[in-house]
């Protein structure tokens, strides 16, 4: 509960900030900055969420939520401080102001972003360490399935090894996404209808290491007929389950320029994953890829 209350109290400040302080001094690198400490604290918050939910080790979740817990309140400390040095700083400090909110945001970014590289390293322990319970828990499922619905004797060991594939594939493709990346990475399943790709696609987007990963999660389906809107607004579904974003009454009103630029900012300094499913065409992702800061 302690990292869940510090958690949302610094997201209420870093909003404060913006709410408070003169424009012009959150624009460029300090606005960028902003940004990603404001996605950081909302990906701890999905994390002291769903952690709660779930069945890993007592002990190990309470040490995670410490970590959060003593980030969170460390970034909220220096955020306060600074609103109030700026409210009160004359107006010939403007300059000066501008440079030492930057710097110190900087400040307070490396240090939550080591944070949230050791809370990334213990999730994927969770993960690992609870594999072969989920394994379990599908497998179940499958048998269950297959014998309520399949006449076939066959089935199950043709179905038993497609699975070992796609499991094999999404390891893969785990490890990829995970990987030390610095800029957009572009990662192609192609291959004939039927194969798997989407089933494949889906297991990597539920993944839980692949989930706390990313700070955003968005899934859009293109098929033969391609509309650049309905994606855009496909994308601004997505983004906002995770950020403050315009009410979607809003979007009736707005060009398909304004509405992609709305999905570029909201990206912006965010780690984000973005499957587009069963797209047909190089054309279509060629209109799609300009939307997707690096």
């Amino acid at each position: 509960m302690a990292a869940y209350i510090a958690v949302i109290s610094l997201l209420k400040t870093l909003e404060q900030l913006q709410q408070r302080i003169d424009p012009k001094l959150i624009q460029g690198q300090t606005a960028n900055t902003l940004d990603y400490l404001h996605a950081t604290a909302e990906y701890f918050h999905n994390v002291v969420e769903e952690t709660r939910k779930s069945r890993f080790d007592p002990e190990k979740v309470k040490s995670l939520e410490e970590k959060i817990r003593v980030a969170a309140s460390d970034a909220e400390d220096v955020v306060e401080l600074k609103i109030g040095q700026l409210i009160k700083g004359s107006s010939w400090m403007f300059g000066i102001s501008h440079i030492i909110l930057h710097w110190n945001l900087v400040s307070v970014v490396k240090k939550i972003d080591t944070t949230k590289k050791e809370v990334m390293e213990i999730i994927s322990e969770f993960s690992t360490s609870t594999h072969d319970v989920e394994d379990e828990i599908d497998e179940l499922s499958g048998d269950s399935l297959i014998g309520t619905s399949r006449s076939d004797p066959m089935l199950p060991n043709l179905e038993a090894a497609t699975v070992q594939g796609l499991e094999d594939d999404l390891k893969i493709i785990v490890k990829r996404l995970t990987g030390p990346l610095s800029a957009l990475d572009i990662v192609t399943i192609s291959g004939m209808g039927g194969i798997g790709k989407t089933t494949l696609a889906r297991k990597a987007y539920d993944h839980l290491t692949i989930r706390y990963h990313f700070d955003l999660h968005i899934w859009v389906t293109i098929s033969q007929e391609f509309r650049f809107r309905t994606v855009l607004l496909h994308a601004l579904h997505c983004i906002s389950k995770h950020t403050n974003i315009f009410n979607a009454n809003d979007y009736d009103k707005m060009k398909d320029s304004e509405l992609a630029d709305l999905v570029q900012k909201k990206l912006k300094g965010r780690r984000y994953l973005v499957v587009v499913d069963d797209i047909w065409s190089t054309g279509n992702w060629d209109s799609l890829r300009g939307i997707f800061p690096e």
